[in-house]
């Protein structure tokens, strides 16, 4: 079986949703956390975590009006339904925050799709909704991310499945070692170039169909071996 695992931010939705709700909610300035975050100096946790705490107090319903200004890819649809005719599965992996990633899924008609992010809550207090972020996906041996999404590809896939991976950003750098077959754009593409890891060049989706399809009709469809590797190291060591 074929398995598509996909960023959300910057990849599916052609905005960084995450990125500009603290920017528009946020009255201090985060990019030294950004900065701080790029060069290593927080996780991505502890980034999201930052950025959370100096969210004022709102609903659940203003993140999620907020969102519903963004759009996915243009070409995401059309890719949705080349991989249910070829009984592919898709699976969205994030770093951001669950409300804005499944209320835009909902509006598209995409809310079928399986999605794994950070959670974000709504608590009710005296002093008004309290925001807080549950890290349910994290890993106790990787400290860089809030949303371990190499522990998605991995449990989810056997040995046998052809496992790809669309990314744009930082928090696809560990995933692209276990992936098969990499497409990458924006900040991943240096990532996959220094550690000379194979990948697609994409700028939307119909680019990324398209050479599906045509690796498809190639009957060229291979596990990659360093990524093979890689898997069976994580097994071993488990």
């Amino acid at each position: 079986m074929i398995r598509v695992f996909c960023d959300f931010d910057g990849t599916v939705c052609t905005a960084d949703v995450g990125e500009q709700l603290f920017r528009n909610f946020v009255r201090l300035n985060t990019e030294q956390f950004v900065e701080q975050f790029i060069r290593g100096e927080l996780s991505g946790r502890e980034l999201l975590q930052c950025e959370c705490s100096l969210l004022p107090r709102m609903d659940r319903e203003v993140v999620e009006e907020f969102a519903l200004q963004f759009h996915l890819d243009p070409y995401f649809r059309e890719f949705e339904a080349f991989c249910r005719q070829h009984g592919i599965t898709i699976t969205i992996l994030s770093d951001g925050l669950d409300v804005y990633i499944t209320t835009i899924l909902k509006r598209e008609g995409l809310h079928h799709i399986p999605v794994y992010a950070n959670c974000m809550h709504f608590v009710s207090t005296p002093n008004g909704t309290e925001i807080r972020v549950e890290f349910r996906y994290s890993d106790e041996e990787c400290s860089e991310c809030g949303n371990c999404k190499r522990n998605h590809l991995l449990v989810q896939s056997s040995d046998e499945d052809i496992i790809i991976y669309i990314g744009d950003g930082y928090s696809d750098r560990c995933p692209v070692e276990y992936a098969d077959y990499i497409f990458a754009k924006r900040h991943l593409i240096p990532y996959c170039q220094q550690k000379n890891i194979t990948y697609y060049e994409f700028k939307n989706f119909d680019d990324v169909r398209r050479k599906l399809e045509e690796l498809l009709q190639r009957k060229r469809l291979r596990h990659r071996v360093e990524a093979m590797r890689a898997r069976s190291r994580v097994f071993m060591q488990g």
